[in-house]
């Protein structure tokens, strides 16, 4: 199915430069369970919904249904699931859950320089995600201030995602869903260290607290 798309599968549609490498480095920092799935969007995008057209890329959209089942079943549910159950676990146990969903973006898409480089995602009609991240924007600004941060940029917190699926099977007063987004232009710098650093830095009152 992917036979001359290596091109594609290396660039920011096939996956999310910096995402893993950072999910593991918070998690230590933050003892934090951590779950991960590498297979590649392109073969099928965990980060949607089953209706969502974006499930199966063009590489396999047209394959037989019996063959997107398997997909469903080896990839997409068993890490969805886990993870809600997780959730689930953590909300019964009386432990009110921070979900971040760790995420790269390419810095030039179709042409147009992208400035930010921190996006924090939410929804913006759950007021203690709002208030959440604009306490946590006021902490990394103070401690990276030289670094455009913004909220709900460059994707909608809103729009269709795994955090956003979560919110339908769990109250805003439990589950906290929330979609960090970091410019791929770090990767592999002395600015993503420091970036590293001062999330765990401003996460921690959250957590600790």
């Amino acid at each position: 199915m992917f036979a001359g798309a290596d091109t594609i599968l290396m660039s920011h549609r096939g996956w999310d430069p910096g995402a893993l490498n950072l999910a593991k480095y918070l998690a230590r920092q933050l003892e934090a369970p951590l779950f991960i799935q590498k297979a590649s969007r392109l073969l099928i995008e965990m980060n949607r919904s089953l209706y969502n057209k974006e499930l199966f890329s063009e590489f396999t959209t047209n394959i037989e249904q019996r063959l997107k089942d398997h997909l469903l079943e080896k990839y997409y549910y068993p890490y969805r699931t886990e993870v809600e159950q997780k959730i689930a676990e953590y909300i019964n146990q009386g432990s009110p859950v921070l979900h971040l969903s760790v995420h790269t973006f390419t810095p030039v898409l179709n042409g147009i320089i992208r400035t930010v480089d921190i996006g924090l995602l939410y929804d913006d009609a759950r007021l203690a995600e709002k208030r959440f991240c604009e306490e946590w924007k006021l902490r990394l600004n103070a401690e990276l201030t030289e670094s455009v941060i913004m909220l709900n940029c460059p994707y909608n917190g809103a729009d269709d995602g795994f955090t956003t699926y979560l919110r339908t099977k769990f109250q805003e007063n439990d589950y906290l869903g929330i979609e960090l987004e970091i410019n791929q232009k770090h990767n592999d710098t002395p600015e993503m260290k420091q970036i590293k650093e001062a999330l765990v830095y401003s996460l921690s009152p959250f957590i600790y607290r």
